[in-house]
C-alpha cells in the first residue's frame, strides 16, 4: 500500500476509534427518554431551560450543576428532571414545583452530583402547558459513584442530620424572587463505595425525598437518588410571599426525617 494511502487509512481508523465513545454515549438516551417520558415530544436547546455544568470536572463525586430558566420565559413551572445518561441510576432527581416556586425573573436551582463516567447530563423542564424542554451538556468525569471513601465512615456520620436553611432577599424590594439554600450533613452513601480501612462496601444510605415550603405553600418536592453528592447542598429561587420563611424536610432511605426552618442570610 502506498505511504499516502496507508497514512489515510490509519488516520481514518483513529478518527473512527475516537468517535466510538461519543456514539456509545448517544445510545443511552432513546431508552431513557422512552422510560421516563414515553412518546412525548421534547424540544431540545430551545432556550426555555439552560444547564450550566463543567466540561471537565475536578472531582467526579462533587460536580456542580445549575439549571436556569431565563426571565423571558413567563410560564409557570411544573417539573424538572435531572438525568445523567451513564450513571448506574440515570435519574438524579425530579423536582415537582408548587405555587410558591414563583414566576418572573430568572428562576434557578443548583446542586452537586456524582458522575460515574463521561456522560451527557440533561435537564428536562416541564412547563404548566405540559410541554417538555431540554438542555444537555457533556461532562468529562469518571469514578464519582464508586470512589473509595478516604474518610472514616463513623466520622462521616458525626453530626448526621444537621441541616441549615437560609434565605436571601433580592437586592430590589420589588423583585419577585427570593433565593433559598438547604445544606444537610449526610454521607449520602450509595452502596458502591469501598471503606478504605475495612475494604468492604459502605451500606447505602442516601436522601430520597425533600419538601420545601414557604409558609404553607409548596415551593417544590424532590424525589432523588444516590447520584446527589455527599452532604447534599441545594440553592434555588422561590416566589416572594407575605411570609418568606422556609420549612424544609428531608427523608433518607433509612426512613429518618430531618427538618429545619430558614435563617436569614448572615445569621
Amino acid at each position: 500500500m502506498p505511504c499516502n494511502a496507508l497514512l489515510a487509512a490509519t488516520l481514518a481508523a483513529s478518527l473512527l476509534a475516537l468517535a466510538l465513545p461519543a456514539s456509545a454515549e448517544e445510545d443511552a438516551w432513546p431508552a431513557l427518554k422512552q422510560a421516563n417520558f414515553g412518546d412525548r415530544a421534547i424540544q431540545a436547546e430551545d432556550g426555555k431551560v439552560v444547564l450550566d455544568a463543567p466540561v471537565t470536572a475536578l472531582d467526579a463525586s462533587l460536580v456542580p450543576l445549575t439549571v436556569r430558566v431565563p426571565p423571558e420565559v413567563r410560564d409557570k413551572l411544573k417539573s424538572l428532571t435531572l438525568i445523567i445518561d451513564k450513571n448506574p441510576d440515570p435519574v438524579v432527581a425530579k423536582f415537582d414545583f408548587g405555587p410558591a416556586a414563583g414566576t418572573g425573573g430568572e428562576r434557578s436551582i443548583s446542586t452537586r452530583v456524582r458522575v460515574d463516567t463521561f456522560s451527557h447530563v440533561r435537564a428536562i423542564l416541564e412547563t404548566e402547558d405540559g410541554k417538555l424542554h431540554m438542555a444537555t451538556k457533556f461532562v468529562q468525569a469518571a469514578g464519582g459513584c464508586g470512589a473509595m471513601n478516604a474518610k472514616d465512615p463513623d466520622q462521616e456520620n458525626v453530626g448526621l442530620g444537621k441541616m441549615l436553611v437560609k434565605t436571601f432577599p433580592p437586592a430590589l424590594s420589588t423583585a419577585p424572587l427570593f433565593e433559598g439554600q438547604v445544606m444537610l450533613k449526610h454521607p449520602n452513601s450509595n452502596g458502591m463505595q469501598l471503606d478504605i480501612d475495612s475494604g468492604g462496601y459502605i451500606p447505602a444510605r442516601f436522601v430520597k425525598e425533600m419538601t420545601v415550603k414557604r409558609g404553607n405553600e409548596l415551593v417544590f418536592h424532590m424525589a432523588s437518588t444516590f447520584s446527589i453528592s455527599t452532604n447534599p447542598n441545594f440553592r434555588f429561587t422561590f416566589g416572594r410571599g407575605s411570609d418568606n420563611e422556609l420549612d424544609v424536610s428531608m427523608v433518607d432511605t433509612d426512613g429518618t426525617v430531618f427538618t429545619a426552618k430558614s435563617q436569614p442570610s448572615g445569621s
